[in-house]
């Protein structure tokens, strides 16, 4: 097998438990922080093999090729009495993000230094941080990790027209990078492509008014009006500040969405955040795409890859907490 699959007891007794292995999933999605690893085992009744040790605390390592792809605390395991098949689930390390709670205040500091500073508090370990240079403002009372950090990146993002992603390397530190422009990963072979276009969030105007509702000036999607008529957005921009680049940044946000399902052979660098270039000689289908979700999964010795595709570089625009009073 090209892959490792490692449980770890919590007293750190490690055991390689891949010849155990039926069928192992890795999965992630740009809309969720913490990945996902779920695999089979099958353990014998007859006592011809030892039963790993699936408690709670354990951990779960996956390895490819020596790279380390998932590291993660084991949190479910189904068992039963009727068949010797054993389902564990695990998440990475962005489960402390999405399961803590904070209570932050920031104001006038960049999304960079304030991420940074969470992470101290919670020992979270960090491999690279976007750097905006852009001051951001931001109540946070009781609000998840995860969020607060998304939210910080969103506010930077609403200024420069960027877009960020918050996600956790295979070692387990957190990473939050700037989505690419371009793209160095390229999909020339598929198995299988399905085509879906959706306009149901549409809103080709972005309508930018003061705080007393006065017009500073619209902003639209003029081809998209035609053909589907006005969809209006209200955009409210603050003294001092030119809300362009954010309303150009909605209208591409809720523009025509066009999603590919994409399967193809294995390759474990097609993670949700990525830019690809589909060549599609069977379906037709080629241009730039991004990754919004991705699943791999190993099984009778075979590695498959498939990946959910927008034509669109999608912001995360939530924005949790409150504004400073």
């Amino acid at each position: 097998m090209d892959y490792e699959l490692i449980l770890t007891a919590p007293g750190g007794t490690a055991r390689d438990v891949t010849q155990l292995v039926q069928t192992v999933t890795w999965s992630g999605s740009d809309s969720q922080t913490a990945r996902e690893l779920s695999a089979s085992l099958a353990v014998p009744k007859d006592g011809s093999v030892t039963p790993p040790e699936l408690v709670e605390g354990s951990q779960l390592t996956l390895r490819r090729e020596g790279a380390q792809l998932f590291a993660g605390p084991l949190l479910s395991v189904t068992t039963s009495s009727q068949s010797s098949v054993v389902d564990l689930s695990a998440l990475d390390r962005g489960r402390y993000l999405v399961g803590s709670e904070g209570w932050y205040q920031f104001a006038g500091v960049p999304p960079e230094t304030a991420v940074a500073a969470i992470c101290r508090d919670y020992s979270i370990p960090v491999a690279a941080l976007a750097q905006t240079g852009l001051a951001v403002s931001r109540k946070f009372p009781g609000v998840a990790l995860d969020k607060i950090i998304k939210s910080l990146y969103a506010l930077a993002a609403q200024k420069n027209g960027k877009r960020y992603l918050a996600r956790f390397t295979g070692a387990g530190a957190l990473e939050v990078v700037e989505k690419p422009g371009a793209a160095t990963l390229e999909i020339k072979s598929t198995m299988g492509v399905t085509n879906t276009w959706d306009i149901s969030n549409l809103q080709n105007s972005v309508a930018i008014r003061t705080d007393t509702g006065a017009l500073v000036r619209p902003v639209e999607d003029a081809p998209s009006i035609t053909l589907n008529g006005r969809l209006e957005h209200v955009l409210i921009q603050r003294d001092g500040e030119d809300a362009g680049a954010e309303a150009k940044a909605w209208l591409e946000d809720h523009g025509l969405q066009q999603n590919l399902t994409v399967e193809t052979l294995g390759d474990t660098r097609l993670i949700s955040g990525n830019a690809v270039k589909l060549r599609d000689t069977g379906s037709g289908v080629s241009g730039l795409f991004w990754i919004e979700s991705d699943t791999h999964t190993w099984k009778n010795g075979q590695y498959y890859s498939k990946v959910k595709l927008n034509f669109r570089n999608l912001a995360d625009d939530t924005i949790s907490g409150s504004e400073i009073q």
